[in-house]
């Protein structure tokens, strides 16, 4: 209850998002997913109010309100993120909601990643204060040289020719 507390005392930051749960919700729950496993982890709590619309308890609407956009999504946790970010923890919380009726909330973990991830058909993201961004070409080619994805090692280099015509050279070509 203290962790539920603490969401409904606090806005979106870099770390933290709310959801109430609908149809389009699933694109953009999968948005910060991606964005909090590339930038410093974070958590998505799913049922809960914008702190922009609401305050306190009264921002607890529950899963229930769509619940096939939560296993749909939980589901696409697994296949949609590219590649898949591992560790990630999904909670489902019980408490009272706005109503007084005892309901449920789902809390996911996702913890900051070593790797670059994309969403299948959709692009890169990354998490500023409050909300994603997606990346563009040269952001996630940083990234990747950042985290040792990418190296100098494993990418293809222009070489001089001349370079290339050395006495080992002239002896295999013989």
């Amino acid at each position: 209850q203290t962790f539920i507390d603490g969401v409904c005392s606090r806005g979106e930051s870099d770390t933290l998002e709310t959801k109430r749960v609908s149809g389009k919700m699933v694109s953009k729950a999968l948005e910060t997913v991606c964005a909090f496993a590339n930038t410093r982890g974070g958590w998505l709590v799913l049922g809960v109010d914008d702190a922009k619309k609401t305050t306190g308890v009264d921002r607890l609407y529950g899963i229930d309100e769509n619940a096939e956009a939560v296993d749909e999504l939980i589901r696409k946790l697994q296949s949609h993120l590219l590649p898949a970010v591992p560790n990630i923890r999904v909670f489902k919380l019980h408490t009272n909601l706005r109503t007084g009726q005892l309901g449920s909330l789902v809390g996911i973990y996702v913890p900051a990643s070593d790797k670059v991830h994309s969403i299948l058909d959709d692009g890169t993201w990354m998490r500023g204060q409050a909300s994603n961004r997606e990346m563009n070409a040269s952001e996630i080619s940083e990234l990747a040289y950042e985290r040792g994805v990418r190296s100098a090692e494993s990418e293809p280099v222009d070489v001089d020719f001349e370079l290339l015509d050395t006495e080992t050279w002239r002896l295999f070509l013989r």
